[in-house]
């Protein structure tokens, strides 16, 4: 009676991602009511943008490798940065980009 009930490995495999697919779903719609049940925990952390590393800068949301050199081909020759908001000088960062990432910047 007990190997009725055994499931082939492909088989787990395929109903793990159905129940991931539904407790997705089921966070969405509970979401949708003002529920916060299923929000993913927000880690904060800060940076400073006078001594941070490029991998340091490229955890900042919409940071990649290229606006990262940017930033620090930018400090390295305006240094110190006073006010973040002269990163809006760097080619590629405007406003919207500046908002995301303000937030994480350590006075």
């Amino acid at each position: 009676m007990r190997e009725m009930f055994r499931l082939r490995h492909s088989d787990q495999r395929t109903l793990a991602i159905v129940l991931a697919i539904f407790a997705s779903l089921l966070c969405w719609n509970l979401g949708a009511g003002g529920r916060e049940v299923c929000e993913p925990k927000q880690y904060r952390f800060r940076i400073d943008i006078n001594t941070a590393t490029a991998g340091e800068l490229r955890t900042l949301p919409g940071i990649g490798p290229k606006l990262a050199e940017g930033i620090i081909q930018y400090r390295d020759e305006n240094a110190p940065i006073e006010d973040f908001s002269e990163i809006l000088n760097v080619r590629g960062i405007g406003p919207k980009r500046y908002d995301a990432m303000e937030p994480y910047f350590r006075e």
